[in-house]
């Protein structure tokens, strides 16, 4: 419900081969029941033992089951499925599974929709409870129909400003003419408004029965609870399997385009193939083609067009594998001067494959299919997934194990006919959205020439133990923790420093973010192809991480390649190479970077709310730098910055997963005791600015964008990584935000003000913030923060009741174990902690932790952060200010772009690394 997929194509290669582990390591018992249902228990791996269970529901109904005048109808049945059933009211299911320390969230796809919970191990009963009242007997109030109705049209409205969302649907509204694929999952605006009760009830009892519904159970369980708790609970569902009658697709037969402008700074580029079902023989080696193609850093796309060419900048592979026939797409973002060029170097790199490729390239394939599967293992929700989209996408559960052995069988042969066969003129379709901005060709003339160079290329002649730690300080001063879990053959590892932004000053802004792009582009006789190749045939993945904290280097390997994997990840500690032509490659797609980030107006809305609130502080800057200060920094000086501020005996090292202690030991020993023992330097850093005594016009920011939805952050001065108060201020931001939370109930369930709303609490090495964040409707902003700050001051006065302390309290902690379920978040959080003084085994002692918060911490939080007279408001909007506001942003008229938002994260954070 909360985040529903619109984007085409579910089941991509990621699914089809995160779906074989499940299926083939772990103990996965059938029942189907009297009624039709079928139930399957997936138990966790021999000597995994997180006490967490996930519950899917997966219903076979999609968008393809509608018609063209309900369309968007599967959708908003799933939105109305957590508006209260029989037993259970508005929001009392997501109350329910939040009890349980859990979370609770649906999509809806082209061929399924799934409801899927994932929580403690032993609140499982209370979810199938709740879950299955919701699934038999939903209620459909026309009063919350219509309020949730408004939701749904500004889910509508949010994705047409994403116009990677966007090219992808213009890609599949141009190859379909006749199937549904054709129609986004969402529907359209009007297809939503004339939706009425009755016609939600009828889609449901038709859809909504038993032989239609596959219930999932995965992690520590008792299989034969879970089974009676299944019995018990739907064995009054309806029988029935519902006929299904999607038009068939005519088979096409010659190339289509289609091109549209938008507000972007880049051109989105796709080119998409017809191909056949998830369960054809051919879809293996199609999947081994977009591994080989644009699945790496590798990957020849990215290494031809974006490396090598400086066409694009960015460049994917892709096989939606659907129930019905689907789409294999390559995807670019492209300058909008190379746009045409790279359509057509997109197609030739692709039927390039069908006479140069060899063993190696398909080693590597096979490794990565590998990587995908066994790290799906992890989580309880992983499994359940899996089972589920085999199960109801290709009508076998056990499918997987005739997907593997055709992915091993795949060779040479193989790729060059399914390439062939599917990549030909009169099967390509192209979709383009362009930059409105600029003297180009008409969107027409641009369509017939992406037509006629997909033709011209195509017609070329074919070219179980328990986890045991240790931590080690080395003479020189380099810290290393080290903690074994043997029960999925995984190694996570991490090397990371202090500093970040906080190490910057203004001239050096970015050098951090330039050094984790740069810091495994080659290193000692490695190039950058090279070390990226090294990484694909090691199954593994390494890259540089940079925050406002910290600065690191990340690495994954299967377990039988973590040494090669640690080796590497080594050199490129001790030797980095920052090669002059990648450096100056990446300096210019950085410099791109901080221009494209203002096309998305939540990033605009943060970065206008960190200037105004830190001003001179380093945490006001963007992380990606400004355009002056990346276009000083050459190589020696990048290197000066990296020796002096991340030398590495001043590194902390956390290796997690499937390794002997003593040879992790050993092994860091042998790479870095030689270095010599060094303090790193750092830029003098300002106190954070005080923002006590502003007046509210200096407290009040706007920009102005021309997008559907306006995006507003109300926030506060926010604590430090080891501020006593933390705990307190988390279970405080728990209250007001998620699907439970006040603002939640309040902002949209009850007043349907606005799409999305959430609240956040981000430390720091130096005092972070605290923010109330949403999007909605630009005529709704005045209503909707004037109730935030009614909320707030509620919460100030009256503080918190002793349910609601309890209710986020245990979400918190069922959060901390979902997400600790990876040796990934394991490491993070060992490493971070270690190198911000918080201690490497505090991420154990979380739940402690929250339960010494009680109701007068809580209250005394709220009095400490969320002060009004600190109160910062940002806000983004469409260009036709209001007069107050006009006259408030100190802009005469709609301003130019606003100044870029901050970058994404490349990894989840532990606390403080952002």
């Amino acid at each position: 419900m909360f985040a529903c997929q619109k984007m085409p194509g579910l089941g991509c290669r990621a699914y089809h081969l995160a779906a074989l582990g499940a299926l083939l390591v772990h103990d996965v018992q059938t029942t189907r029941l009297d009624n039709g249902l079928t139930l399957h228990v997936a138990t966790s791996p021999l000597g995994h033992h997180a006490p967490v269970a996930a519950v899917q529901a997966w219903v076979g109904v999609g968008s393809v089951d509608e018609g063209p005048h309900e369309a968007g109808i599967a959708h908003v049945v799933e939105h109305m499925l957590f508006k209260g059933s029989r037993r259970y009211g508005v929001g009392e299911l997501v109350r329910t599974i939040e009890r349980g320390g859990g979370e609770i969230n649906a999509w809806t796809a082209f061929d399924h929709t799934v409801y899927h919970a994932v929580l403690g191990r032993d609140h499982v009963d209370g979810a199938i409870d709740a879950l299955g009242d919701t699934l038999l007997a939903p209620r459909v109030d026309p009063e919350e129909l219509a309020r949730e109705r408004q939701v749904v049209l500004e889910e509508i409205r949010q994705g047409s400003d994403d116009p990677a969302r966007g090219v992808a649907q213009s890609l599949f509204a141009t190859a379909f003419v006749a199937h549904p694929y054709r129609r986004p999952v969402i529907g359209t605006a009007d297809s939503v408004r004339a939706l009425q009760p009755n016609a939600l009830l009828e889609f449901f009892r038709s859809y909504y029965v038993a032989d239609n519904l596959t219930i999932v159970v995965a992690g520590d369980v008792d299989v034969e609870r879970v089974r009676r708790g299944v019995e018990r609970r739907f064995r009054t569902m309806p029988s029935g399997r519902p006929v299904r009658r999607v038009p068939a697709e005519p088979e096409q037969t010659t190339p289509r385009a289609s091109a549209v402008a938008r507000d972007v700074a880049e051109a989105y580029l796709a080119v998409g193939f017809h191909v056949p079902a998830a369960r054809h023989p051919d879809l293996a080696a199609l999947d081994v083609a977009a591994i080989l193609l644009g699945q790496s850093e590798s990957a020849r796309l990215p290494r031809l067009l974006r490396d090598r060419d400086h066409l694009a900048t960015s460049a994917t592979a892709t096989v939606h594998a659907l129930r019905d026939p689907g789409l294999m797409v390559l995807s670019a973002t492209a300058p909008a001067g190379r746009a045409a060029r790279t359509v057509g170097a997109l197609v030739d790199h692709a039927i390039g494959l069908v006479d140069d490729i060899d063993s190696a390239e398909l080693d590597k394939a096979r490794i990565a299919a590998e990587s995908s599967f066994v790290r799906q293992l992890e989580t309880a929700q992983g499994r359940a997934r899996s089972l589920g989209w085999h199960a109801t996408v290709t009508g076998d559960p056990q499918f997987g194990h005739v997907y593997l052995d055709r992915i091993r069988a795949v060779r040479r042969h193989d790729l060059a006919h399914v390439m062939r066969r599917y990549l030909r003129p009169d099967n390509a379709s192209v979709a383009a959205i362009l930059p409105a901005a600029g003297k180009r060709a008409s969107h027409a003339t641009f369509a017939r020439r992406a037509e006629g160079l997909v033709r011209r290329s195509l017609a070329k002649p074919p070219a179980v133990a328990a986890p045991v730690e240790k931590r080690v300080v080395l003479p020189n001063g380099l810290v290393l923790v080290v903690r074994r879990d043997p029960s999925v053959p995984v190694v996570a590892m991490r090397a990371v420093w202090r500093g970040g932004q906080r190490a910057e000053d203004a001239k050096s802004a970015g050098a951090s973010t330039l050094l984790a792009r740069m810091i495994t582009r080659g290193c000692g006789k490695l190039d950058a192809a090279a070390v990226a190749d090294r990484i694909d045939r090691l199954g593994g993945g390494l890259s540089g991480v940079a925050g406002r904290n910290s600065f690191g280097i990340a690495g994954e390997w299967l377990a039988r390649t973590w040494q090669q994997g640690f080796d590497l990840l080594a050199d490129c500690v001790l030797d980095p190479a920052l090669p002059h032509g990648e450096l100056a490659r990446e300096k210019k797609l950085l410099v791109e970077d901080q221009a494209a980030q203002a096309d998305n107006p939540t990033q605009v809305a943060f970065r206008a709310f960190s200037e105004a609130l830190y001003q001179t502080h380093p945490y006001a800057r963007d992380i990606l730098g400004t355009p002056d200060s990346i276009g000083d920094l050459d190589r020696p000086g990048l290197l000066a910055f990296y020796r002096d501020r991340y030398p590495a005996s001043a590194a902390t090292i956390a290796i997690v997963g499937d390794v002997d202690l003593d040879d992790a030991i050993a092994h860091v020993r042998a790479r870095f005791a030689a270095q010599p023992a060094q303090k790193p330097g750092a830029a003098a850093t300002p106190k954070p600015p005080v923002v006590d005594g502003r007046s509210a016009s200096e407290r009040e920011v706007y920009r102005y964008l021309d997008r559907a939805q306006a995006h507003v952050v109300l926030g506060f001065p926010g604590a430090t990584v080891d501020a006593p108060d933390r705990f307190a201020l988390e279970v405080l931001v728990a209250i007001l935000g998620g699907q439970g939370g006040r603002l939640f109930a309040e902002l949209r369930e009850k007043r349907g003000l606005v799409y999305r709303v959430s609240a956040h609490s981000v430390e720091g090495l130096d005092p972070g913030f605290v923010a109330v964040y949403f999007s909605c409707a630009p005529d709704k902003v005045d209503g909707a923060v004037a109730q935030v700050r009614a909320e707030l001051d509620r919460i100030r006065a009256g503080g918190v009741t002793t349910d609601e302390l309890d209710r986020a309290r245990s979400y918190l902690a069922g959060a901390h174990q979902i997400a600790m379920q990876r040796r990934s978040a394991v490491a993070n959080a060992m490493a971070y902690h270690e190198a911000y003084g918080l201690g490497w085994n505090t991420w154990s002692r979380y739940d402690d932790a929250l339960r010494g918060v009680g109701v007068a911490e809580v209250a005394a939080a709220a009095a400490t952060y969320l002060r009004a007279d600190r109160m910062i408001d940002a806000t983004v909007r469409p260009p036709s200010p209001s007069p107050a506001a006009a006259k408030r942003s100190k802009v005469p008229g709609p301003p130019p772009k606003a100044t870029p938002a901050p970058p994404r994260r490349a990894s989840p954070r532990p606390r403080g690394n952002v």
